[in-house]
């Protein structure tokens, strides 16, 4: 039965119950995180493996954030009916049997199987979170936890820099995969376990009649039919795109073919953009405490990263180190989705945090997957032999990304004040 925590109940998000809480949900976070951002090691790893082009490539890389997004309405809809506790045990277990088909792929259909599966496992850890923590804490604190929860789980990116490379030296990719399998499973596990969806004690204040799916998917049809919310929808498919492109994508091989990094070397430089895709949020959150207006907030951060890849787009060429600093506050000033995510949020009732959440993250890792096979789709139009694209490519790919930032910063213009 779908129930509402009462406000005037919450407990101090210092509790030990919390803290547990909190540590699960960001380590199902991290994984994700880690697989969403492997991209940039593996996609060289399957290219040898499986003989894969460059449009293949991105299609492989590409397919976990397709599903991710598909997975978004059903994930929104679970979480509202039954709650973050069964909804994310129940898809940390489809990740996890996403990572054993990965593991035991022997063609490149098998493989894309997998990542699709894993993709959709982790599509509710993100808005699961906040879901969480909308039930457990006060609504004054609930953008600092916001922050936290996402600092940590993107922290989980480390683990697909350097680590991961070290890892599949030593163990090869498919035994990644089975740790991870096994990982995500006893994580699944654990949070079924130890999380209640809200503190003990606090007065459950069951609705009437059990919502059915029709109701849930109408639901979702009222955020597309709200006009206010219209700027979001129509920013949300470029939001996720920028730090994908780089962290998740073509950041590793552009620093192979342009400035002739070796793989330890590139994912040094790998580590840099994860710790700046970590601290944005913390610093985006501690500014929207003190600013007055999220929405100016919103529209500064896309801009100053569209502006951010124009210069990458023109000067990224000339030393690694100025690279990989363009691309590191890239990521970092990217992290404005969270905001989008929370005001988002505010626009409507309580009760529809969930499908809210997931109407803007299927369009926004819809966008994704479409963005990142367009982005090989125009790297191969500027072959380099030897290498997967020239200076040229890679330049105008993150000039059309400095612009896509651009634009995103003025729609958000447009974005309404909360009620």
């Amino acid at each position: 039965m779908a129930c509402n925590p009462s406000p005037t109940t919450k407990i101090p998000a210092r509790s030990a119950r919390f803290l547990a809480a909190f540590i699960l949900a960001s380590l199902l976070f991290a994984l994700g995180q880690f697989h969403r951002t492997s991209g940039s090691v593996l996609s060289s790893v399957f290219a040898t493996e499986f003989t894969l082009r460059s449009h293949q490539i991105g299609v492989v890389i590409g397919i976990m954030f397709l599903a991710q997004g598909l997975g978004q309405i059903p994930s929104g809809i679970l979480l509202d009916r039954y709650g973050a506790r069964r909804a994310l045990t129940a898809m940390g277990v489809v990740a996890a049997t996403g990572c054993a088909i990965v593991a035991a792929s022997g063609n490149w259909g098998v493989l894309m199987l997998g990542r699709a599966l894993i993709g959709f496992g982790f599509s509710a850890a993100v808005m699961g979170g906040f879901k969480l923590f909308a039930a457990w804490v006060s609504e004054d604190a609930t953008t600092a936890i916001t922050g936290r929860y996402l600092f940590f789980g993107m922290l989980g990116g480390l683990l697909a820099t350097t680590p991961l490379t070290l890892m599949l030296e030593e163990y090869g990719w498919r035994m990644v995969f089975v740790f991870f399998a096994a990982g995500t499973a006893t994580v699944a596990l654990l949070f079924y376990l130890v999380v209640r969806d809200a503190p003990p004690g606090t007065q459950i204040l069951p609705l009437r009649k059990p919502e059915s799916l029709k109701d849930s998917l109408r639901g979702v049809a009222s955020v597309f039919a709200t006009r206010k919310v219209w700027p979001l929808l129509l920013a949300a498919p470029m939001l996720y795109t920028p730090v994908q492109i780089l962290a998740g994508l073509w950041a590793l091989p552009y620093l192979a073919d342009v400035h002739g990094l070796n793989p330890l070397e590139r994912s040094y430089c790998l580590v840099v953009l994860i710790i700046f895709l970590s601290l944005g949020p913390l610093i985006y959150g501690t500014l929207d405490r003190r600013l007055r207006s999220r929405r100016t907030l919103i529209v500064i951060g896309a801009m100053l990263m569209g502006l951010d890849f124009l210069l990458l787009a023109l000067f990224g060429h000339v030393h690694w180190m100025l690279a990989t600093a363009l691309c590191a506050f890239a990521c970092g000033l990217s992290t404005f989705f969270m905001l989008i995510m929370a005001h988002a949020q505010s626009l409507f009732p309580a009760s529809y945090s969930g499908r809210v959440i997931s109407t803007i993250g299927v369009l926004s890792l819809g966008g994704v997957f479409l963005t990142q096979s367009a982005s090989a789709v125009l790297l191969g139009a500027f072959p380099e032999p030897g290498a997967t694209a020239s200076v040229t490519g890679y330049s105008v790919l993150f000039a059309c990304v400095g612009v896509i930032g651009l634009g995103v910063s003025l729609i958000c213009r447009r974005i309404p004040r909360a009620d």
